[in-house]
């Protein structure tokens, strides 16, 4: 029996459409590519983007210690931290997580003793500054209640300046990543050991901050 062309060219178009049917549905005509288990719809595996978004942020853990200070006469070395900032693409930007201001005491975070001082969310990238803006007061002044100080073995206090440093903030050096939904834990030190310096009859601040990175997953 000889099959009519316009019944063999329904019955062409009919398979076609079956066939883009099971393709669409899940259909063993076609293996279609899937996403892990763990992830949930439109999340893209770690370390890949969508062409023409930004790369994302991550999270910096910070936290601030000091070396030991041989000095038997300072009973502490106050600091108040009211801004903390970051340099990417040649640019200081403000991390906006920061609680601050957050006043401690160097000479406690010694031994192995730190402090958080938050987890900052920040765009990914390789960074190789960040800087602390200190309540200092400017040189020259007696302020009653200044933010950076010398406590002494006889409750008296001084305050600690710093040339420039209540504009400028003080650099810390170092160079860590942060990766796209990562954390990097990293530690700022202080060494007020090599910090604090007479300069006639005040005391310095200089800035020599060192940034750790500890691990980060």
């Amino acid at each position: 029996m000889q099959i009519n062309k316009a019944l063999l060219t329904w019955i062409v178009l009919l398979v076609l459409a079956v066939a883009g049917l099971l393709y669409r549905s899940g259909g063993q005509i076609l293996p279609r590519r899937t996403l892990p288990d763990e992830l949930s719809p439109g999340q893209l595996p770690p370390g890949q983007v969508v062409p023409g978004e930004a790369l994302g942020t991550g999270i910096l853990r910070l936290y601030l210690c000091d070396a030991p200070l041989d000095a038997a006469n300072i009973a502490g070395v106050y600091i108040t931290i009211s801004e903390i900032q970051y340099h990417l693409d040649d640019q200081w930007t403000t991390c906006d997580e920061f609680a601050g201001p957050q006043t401690h005491n160097l000479l406690e975070l010694t031994g192995g003793n730190t402090a958080l001082l938050g987890d900052l969310t920040l765009p990914v990238g390789k960074y190789t500054q960040i800087r602390f803006m200190l309540d200092i007061p400017e040189r020259g002044s007696q302020p009653s209640n200044p933010g950076c100080y010398i406590e002494f073995a006889d409750n008296s206090t001084e305050p600690l300046f710093a040339p420039g440093g209540e504009e400028t903030g003080y650099k810390a050096i170092g160079q860590f990543e942060v990766n796209s939904n990562g954390t990097v834990v990293v530690t700022a030190d202080f060494d007020v050991q090599k910090a604090v310096v007479m300069a006639g009859s005040s005391y310095i601040l200089k800035p020599t901050i060192k940034l750790t990175v500890l691990f980060s997953y």
